[in-house]
């Protein structure tokens, strides 16, 4: 008998291929979550080194400070930053008035400035001792400075102050090309029914640009939640500061590794919040006629200039 070669089934053949290349993606995607999740099961894996007797000591000594005084500042500067970027981001996106688009520029140019750089200027200008408030004391007629003194910038409120001065640009930018992108048939609808353009503003056009400036103030927090240098140098003892002492001055990593557990946890509410905040609701979309810019002039035009000059030059 003479040997028949094998037949192979082209059918075969293209499953087999076929489960390989889909096996292709399914691979590459479970590597690349790998990668992601790394630096979490290395954290988790660091925490566990830990003796029994270091979460006792983290919760009573450790985390009642740093957790008070990070919500601190996540609530003032949210609050501020969201003040500050709001009407800014309105005023030049939806009025024209001299120096719009020089403004439109500036209000970015604190994200190039990193806080714990901000936070010695201010320092060094509003000491006891600086210019600032030798100035004041001159014009006051007193001669010693502890007869007269500003409130400390090494506080909670300095602190929310200077990463505001920062970070407001976040909000800003999303603000803006929420109210960019609004649709001037749905103001003017407003308009018609005999609504102020201020109550349209805030009835209308604020609600639809809500998710935008949630998303803004949600990644102007979480830069908060992972600042170290202004925090520790205005005497807040953040969870990312207390991590860096854990760390460094007491040399305790799995300590560390347990403060920056707790960390993990405010980003996941931070960000669970921002999606419920915006939810599944749509707030606009689709073609629409733009906005047609309001123009400011005299007295109305050079207001609108100071409110958005007075962020960028502090």
């Amino acid at each position: 008998m003479s040997d028949i070669p094998p037949i192979s089934s082209p059918a075969l053949l293209s499953g087999g291929s076929s489960r390989r290349l889909l096996s292709l993606p399914v691979v590459a995607s479970a590597l690349v979550a790998l990668l992601v999740a790394l630096p979490v099961i290395a954290l988790v894996a660091i925490a566990s080194e830990g003796s029994g007797d270091l979460w006792p000591h983290l919760i009573a000594n450790v985390l009642p400070t740093a957790i008070w005084q990070t919500l601190v500042l996540l609530v003032g500067v949210g609050i501020t930053v969201t003040l500050v970027a709001v009407p800014c981001a309105w005023l030049v996106a939806t009025c024209e008035f001299p120096g719009r688009r020089m403004m439109d520029v500036a209000l970015l140019l604190p994200l190039a400035l990193p806080g714990y750089i901000v936070a010695y200027s201010y320092l060094d200008v509003l000491h006891p001792l600086g210019p600032v408030q030798g100035t004041l004391r001159w014009m006051l007629g007193i001669a010693r400075p502890r007869d007269f003194q500003l409130p400390d910038l090494r506080s909670a409120w300095g602190c929310i102050f200077v990463l505001s001065c920062v970070l407001y640009p976040y909000v800003y930018l999303s603000a803006r090309a929420s109210f960019l992108i609004q649709s001037a048939s749905a103001l003017e609808v407003a308009r018609s029914l005999g609504a102020r353009r201020w109550r349209v503003a805030w009835r209308v056009a604020l609600p639809m640009a809500r998710p935008a400036i949630v998303a803004g103030v949600t990644l102007a927090l979480l830069e908060v939640l992972g600042d170290i240098g202004a925090s520790e140098f205005l005497g807040m003892r953040t969870l990312t500061v207390s991590v860096y002492t854990t760390w460094v001055s007491r040399s305790n990593l799995p300590g560390a590794a347990q403060i920056a557990l707790v960390m993990l946890l405010f980003v996941l509410v931070l960000v669970a919040a921002e999606r419920a905040a915006r939810s599944r609701a749509r707030y606009g979309g689709g073609p629409s006629r733009p906005l047609s810019r309001v123009r400011l002039s005299g007295p109305w035009g050079v207001a609108a200039l100071v409110a958005c000059l007075i962020p960028v030059l502090l």
